[in-house]
């Protein structure tokens, strides 16, 4: 009799551990990250951006500015961080890239009026637009935004979608952040740089991020924060040199963009800063947890 309610107790916690096991594997945890000219192609900071990884063990990763990286060296580098499927959206100038533990379906690349490349793929029931904005011309990346949302409205109305990446853009929530030293310095940009055309009108732009808005889309992070947390600057700068601190304008340019779906599956979001990615870019990643039971 003991014996048969220690088997009968035994299956019920072995159900439970069960149970336990396949509502956590209903989270995804998702990361993107500007990892600055493919890390560098450094093989110190790619072994950080490894350990990074290890640590915080993301499902997905969108990547920005993989430059140097091909389809091979990107499986490679998956391989590392066991994440079996990966994509890349071109192999020159600044490719994006997404890898994955689960199966990437129905992905595209698109390159076609793009300043850089977007990739759109659908991971565990989730569509993923992986960007990449133009960094000069806010006029180019109203068009370019404008081309993904056209997009996003194809897919059927009602499922989740994440736009995420480096949008280069500025966003209104954002704008007691940004005083006169910031339009300062985007005025004397222009003025130095004739290809640099960021102003709207001789003001701050934040078209770009309100079309998302009027989109439909939902800035994850502000979801959940109601402070600022910029994405920029680190302890690296943008040419990979190393600084004793995150000297510069604090700025947030980095998003993780839901559609009404999506945002009601977000759990968790934030900008993330810590031993690793105080230096393995000039931009700090971003993160997205949602429960795809919700």
């Amino acid at each position: 009799m003991k014996k048969n309610i220690s088997s009968h107790l035994l299956l019920i916690l072995c159900t439970v551990i069960s149970t336990q096991i396949a509502i956590a594997q209903e989270h995804l945890n998702i990361v993107s990250y500007n990892v600055l000219y493919g890390l560098k192609k450094d093989s110190v900071n790619i072994n950080r951006f490894i350990d990074f990884t290890k640590d915080w063990n993301p499902d997905v990763i969108a990547l920005e500015e993989m430059n140097g990286f091909t389809q091979k060296t990107l499986e490679q580098l998956g391989q590392q961080i066991k994440h079996d499927y990966v994509l890349q959206s071109k192999e020159e100038g600044f490719p994006v890239a997404i890898t994955s533990k689960y199966p990437l379906v129905n992905f595209r690349k698109v390159t076609e009026n793009m300043w850089h490349s977007y990739l759109y793929a659908k991971i565990k029931g989730v569509h993923f637009f992986v960007i990449h904005f133009s960094p000069f011309n806010y006029q180019k990346r109203l068009k370019e935004v404008t081309d993904v949302l056209a997009q996003a409205k194809e897919i059927p109305a009602g499922e989740p979608i994440l736009i995420m990446g480096d949008f280069n853009s500025l966003d209104a929530s954002d704008q007691e952040k940004y005083d006169h030293k910031v339009l300062a310095g985007m005025l004397e940009n222009e003025k130095k740089h004739e290809h640099i055309r960021n102003l709207n009108n001789g003001q701050i732009d934040y078209s770009v991020l309100g079309k998302l808005k009027e989109g439909g889309f939902q800035d994850t992070y502000r979801l959940l924060h109601q402070n600022f947390e910029s994405t920029v600057p680190t302890f690296k700068d943008g040419n990979g040199q190393m600084k004793q601190s995150a000297t510069g304008i604090p700025k947030r340019i980095d998003f993780i963009w839901a559609n009404a779906r999506a945002a009601k599956m977000v759990i968790k979001s934030g900008v993330i800063k810590n031993e690793f990615t105080h230096y393995i870019s000039d931009h700090y990643p971003t993160y997205v947890e949602l429960d795809l039971m919700k």
